[in-house]
């Protein structure tokens, strides 16, 4: 579990530095630079705690932009320009500071300074986030919806950020979309900018055209490639380890490598296509959701090929729950540190999740297994099923033994506890508790009814091994 979440997080180090190396204004954070203008509610219902809460939660979000050029607009019974696009987002932060709650509340006047902001700017990535803590009460609330939907003729995309108090469908017109307006009681404002800034996030990559989405796919595989190489290559290492091969033996790497990508590729794919189709209908974040647990039931699924008698029913819905459980992890932490650290822990979870898994399929469902004792600290344990389970000195043997021939001896479950043990004298059955010598290798049968310990019993005498378990 941990070796997973470990190996996940170096690789999403290193598609963090993936995103870095794509050409410049043509990544996910910004297919160009951002034109935002904030557009804030200081009427007098604000004065007090409501204030403080939004001025920390607003310069948050002007942190998070840096890259940006933003605009601030503050309005109660009247409205002015604070910031042009023209100011250093740290005069934005400033302002913000500054502003003070009296008044009340008139959208037309907010809209028709908003616009002013506009008029003059050029390029395509422009945005209008409004925040308010109450309903129209001065001046013609229908003007700012005739100014909203002017703006966005315009290109400009609007999303609103109200407390429980704002008129939900009065903001839904005035951004076009419900699903561009976000909601936050009391102590959730900084929830509700990061959730309005990775909206913007989206907004601006998604939708641009055919060059963005072809950025946005490339982005969004590549990553989701970087970090299935890393839970792959990680949970396969900790195998070859724990049954004493060589970490990541060439054949095998390439085979664990080349699967990593198409499971990479595929979850990248279906993140892209199934975000931008469930956005329409504002349930976006199911395509991550989707996505995760797709690459999750993939890796699990690909432990088969190199954990001996893993279930692949299994395999496949652990794997996906882990996934699952990542990408909620993913959501949580995008809220909390914005979409690079969001990215970042998730990638450790969803590697922790699969490992966890995994590794519960593996011991929880098995019923039989093989215990290879080297010497009393030094052990390794496979399970045993209708899939052969060889010793010996090859490169392909599950359990490895120096000194003896390729494939010295085969272990297959034959039904039951019963196990078939086939060697160059021939082939016996053996049942939990029974064990063979192959070269200096003890190898025990074991079951969840004789949950063998090499420490307890060995080196004793089978005999007396079977006196201590029958008490």
């Amino acid at each position: 579990m941990l070796s997973a979440a470990v190996g996940c997080l170096a690789a999403a180090l290193l598609a963090e530095a993936f995103l870095l190396l794509l050409p410049k204004g043509k990544t996910v954070e910004a297919v160009e630079q951002q034109s935002i203008c904030l557009t804030i509610d200081v009427s007098g219902s604000m004065m007090g705690s409501p204030m403080k809460e939004m001025k920390a939660a607003a310069q948050n979000f002007v942190d998070k932009r840096a890259g940006d050029k933003l605009a601030l607009t503050a309005f109660s019974d009247d409205a002015a320009i604070i910031e042009s696009f023209a100011s250093t987002n740290e005069d934005v932060k400033n302002a913000i500071d500054d502003l003070e709650a009296e008044g009340m509340t008139n959208f037309a006047a907010a809209f028709e300074k908003s616009e002013k902001v506009f008029e003059e700017l050029a390029g395509s990535h422009k945005t209008l986030l409004l925040f308010t803590d109450g309903e129209n009460t001065v001046g013609n609330p229908d003007k700012a919806v005739e100014i909203a939907a002017r703006l966005r003729d315009k290109k400009v995309r609007i999303f609103a950020i109200g407390t429980a108090e704002a008129d939900g469908k009065y903001l839904a017109k005035l951004t076009g979309s419900k699903d561009h307006v976000f909601f936050a009681q009391s102590g959730e404002l900084d929830s509700a900018f990061t959730k309005a800034e990775a909206k913007i996030h989206i907004a601006s990559t998604v939708g641009s055209g055919r060059d963005s989405h072809t950025l946005v796919f490339i982005e969004t595989a590549g990553w989701t490639v970087f970090a299935a190489l890393g839970i792959a290559l990680a949970l396969v290492a900790l195998q070859n380890y724990y049954l004493k091969k060589p970490i990541l033996p060439t054949e095998q790497l390439s085979f664990v490598a080349a699967g990593a990508v198409l499971a990479g590729l595929a979850a990248g794919f279906i993140a892209q296509m199934a975000t931008t189709v469930l956005s329409a209908i504002h349930l976006g974040e199911i395509g991550r959701v989707l996505a995760w647990s797709v690459l999750g039931g993939l890796l699990a699924f690909g432990m088969v090929f190199v954990i001996p008698n893993l279930d692949k029913a299994k395999a496949l819905g652990f794997g996906a729950l882990g996934g699952f459980l990542g990408s909620l992890g993913f959501l949580l932490m995008t809220t909390m540190t914005g979409m690079a650290g969001g990215r970042l822990l998730g990638a450790a979870l969803l590697g922790g999740c699969i490992g966890l898994l995994v590794a519960i399929v593996e011991t929880l469902y098995r019923k039989v297994w093989l215990m290879a004792v080297y010497d009393p600290r030094h052990v390794s344990q496979v399970n045993l099923g209708t899939q052969a389970v060889t010793v010996g000195s090859g490169r392909g043997d599950t359990v490895p033994i120096v000194g003896v021939e390729t494939k010295a001896g085969s272990f297959v479950a034959a039904g039951g506890d019963t196990v078939q043990f086939t060697d160059s004298q021939g082939t016996q059955s053996l049942v939990p508790g029974d064990r063979v010598m192959v070269g200096n290798v003890e190898l025990v049968i074991c079951s969840k009814e004789v949950p063998f310990s090499p420490s307890k019993f060995y080196p004793m005498k089978m005999s007396r091994a079977r006196e201590l378990m029958n008490r």
